[in-house]
Formats: C-alpha cells, structure tokens, sequence
C-alpha cells in the first residue's frame, strides 16, 4: 500500500512538473538569456550590444533607484514566464552596500526611515545569518518586486526567474528567500521561482546556505562561476567554535577531556592548543568588525540617515549557496582574455560567463 502511495504522490509531482514552462535543471540557453536580460541595464563598464538582446522577452518595468543604488527590470517571455532582473553593482553608494558585510540574523526588523519598518525572514533556521548589505537591498527592492509579481499574478504569470549577476546574484539569492518565507498577505505561494545567480558573492553564513539550498532543492536554483573569477571567493570568511552547530564537542572540551584523557599535560596541552587557535579568530572576526561594520557604518549614516539596523552577529563565517555551475577556463578562453596585470574584474564580466557556458553547454552539444 505504500508502495502504491508513494507511486502516485511521484506521478502527481512529475505530471505538475511537465506542466510548467520552467523546469528543475540548468538550462544553458535559458541562462544566457536571461544573463542578456541582465546585462542590459546598461550601467556596466562593458560594451553591450541591444542586438544580442534574445527576441522573445519584452521588457515592461524598470524601476526607479533605491537603497543604495538598488534597481531592478521586469520582462515577460513570450510563453508568460516572468523574469525579474536585479541590478549589479554600479558605483558609489552601490560599492558601500558591498562591503557593509557584518553579519545579521536571518529573521528581523528594520527601520528605514522614521515612517517604514521592513521585517524580514530570509531563513526558517535561526542560525542563519545574512549580509547586512545586502539585506537592506532587500529592505528598499522587496516592496516593489513584490507589487510587480501581484500585479502580473493577476494576469496570470505564476512562473518567474529571479536573475542577478555579481552584487545582482547575491542580492538573487535573499530575495528567493524572502519571497519564499514573506507573509501570504505579501505575495501568493502557488508561484515557482527559478534562481540563476552569475558570478555570485557568498550571501550568508552556512546555516543560511543549507536552508536556501533546501527550499530551492530538486535544481530551482544554481550558482555559476568562472573559476577565474575572485569575487565568488568574498566575502572574507572565517570559522569560529561558536559558528559550529551547538552539538558540537569543542564547546565542552574541557569536561569532556577531564572524563576521557587521564595525563594532565595532555588536557593542558590540547585546551590550551584549541583556546589559542580560537582566540586568533575571534581577534580577527573583531577587526572585521571594526573595518567593515562599525566605520562603514558612518558612510550607511551619510546615505540613508535614518535608517536603524538590527544587532550584528559575532560571525564571519560566510559560505556559497545555490547548485554549483563550474566554468573551467581552458587554453582559448586564456587566449582570448588576457589579464594585462590592471583589469583586475576581466574574469568576472559578462562576457567570460557567457563565453564559457556556451564553451560547455552548447557548443559541445
């Protein structure tokens, strides 16, 4: 009998699934696509072409800028599937909202002004912690965004791809987040999202990334790098004991060592060993404190005056999130892109993304 159950629950989920314009693998042209979507906000250093534009998306909102320099596009494919394209890092405030990287808790409240709070759930694990940032991205994106899917959910659009690249990828991935936690009231929940984030930053800590990789599971989401490309590799991340699940043995190491290890010099030896490592870390989470939260701070307070954050977490342990899409550079991709020791983002603009994806996933075909 429960063979015969579980049979039908997987009939029933595959038949849902066959109905759906997007399906749960990477999709190579669709990735292009929608990276050309992406790449046409027109505020990048590189040279886009509108003729590379892919013919069967029409774009139907831009937004105006907020946040710290934050924006993003709307376009609808022609079979009615939503693209929704979140802007990549342009300059000034845009920078500041990058490096603005102490840590927060996943779930909370901010004040952006004396008259708007924006609560926020990016996590159902209350161990996860998020780029402060990129939260306040977030914070200014989401009610927009969210009035731009009701307004077409309406019309009958219940398939969307959130696309991003480098700031635009990390911001991807809390808006997936929040979208998949916000309130019923806020946003329906018979929506499929599709995530790609291209030349990705790591958006949170471990805990965060299990759980956006959970509500996306079965391939709803991938993270594309160009291993070449330093900015996957950021935000600077250090693992301390506290960033550990709280199950773990070092936390009471010292009891522990009294009960099984019987030679004092050997419990003085490894308390000591696994103290003095800790305390190098925890000096250096303090200092990442220092420079990126506290006196970046006072830039945020220049930008947005009133805004009020929450606390920020004693934690720099970032990780990547999202399925991982490996782009390889091999000897023509060397040939063509050739760091001049100056061009310090080469391996991170569209271009190399697009190059190699189609090196692998279509050319080969």
């Amino acid at each position: 009998m429960n063979k015969v159950i579980f049979l039908f629950l997987s009939f029933i989920s595959t038949s849902v699934i066959a109905q759906t314009k997007l399906k749960p693998f990477f999709d190579a042209h669709e990735f292009i696509d929608v990276l050309h979507l992406e790449w046409a906000h027109q505020d990048s250093s590189s040279k886009y072409s509108p003729h590379a534009l892919p013919n069967n998306y029409k774009r139907l909102y831009r937004s105006p800028e907020v946040g710290l320099k934050n924006k993003f596009d709307f376009w609808l494919r022609d079979d009615s599937v939503g693209v929704i394209c979140l802007r990549y890092t342009v300059g000034g405030t845009s920078w500041l909202e990058n490096f603005y990287s102490g840590m927060i808790n996943a779930k909370g409240t901010m004040l952006l002004n004396d008259s708007t709070t924006f609560n926020y759930k990016f996590s159902d694990d209350e161990k996860s912690f998020v780029h402060h940032g990129w939260a306040i991205g977030i914070a200014h994106l989401a009610p927009l965004v969210t009035s731009v899917i009701n307004q077409y959910y309406k019309k009958g659009v219940k398939e969307f791809i959130i696309v991003g690249h480098s700031q635009g990828a990390a911001l991807s991935f809390l808006m997936r987040s929040y979208l998949k936690y916000a309130p019923d009231s806020i946003v329906p929940k018979d929506i499929i999202y599709k995530v790609y984030c291209c030349a990705a930053p790591k958006p949170g800590n471990l805990f965060y990334a299990y759980d956006f990789d959970f509500i996306t599971r079965n391939g709803w989401a991938y993270r594309i790098v160009n291993t070449y490309d330093w900015v996957p590799q950021t935000p600077f991340s250090i693992q301390t004991i506290s960033d550990l699940h709280p199950t773990n043995p070092f936390i009471k190491r010292k009891e522990i060592m009294t009960r099984r290890v019987s030679k004092p010099l050997v419990r003085f030896y490894v308390n000591h060993a696994v103290k003095d490592m800790e305390d190098a870390s925890v000096k250096t989470n303090r200092k990442y404190h220092k420079y990126l939260t506290k006196r970046m701070g006072i830039f945020i307070k220049k930008s947005l005056k009133d805004y009020q954050g929450p606390p920020i977490e004693k934690s720099n342990f970032y990780m990547p999130a999202g399925i991982p899409i490996i782009l390889q550079p091999e000897s023509s991709y060397n040939e063509k892109f050739k760091f001049d020791g100056k061009n310090v983002f080469l391996h991170h603009m569209f271009e190399p993304y697009i190059y190699l994806t189609e090196l692998y996933y279509i050319k080969k075909q």
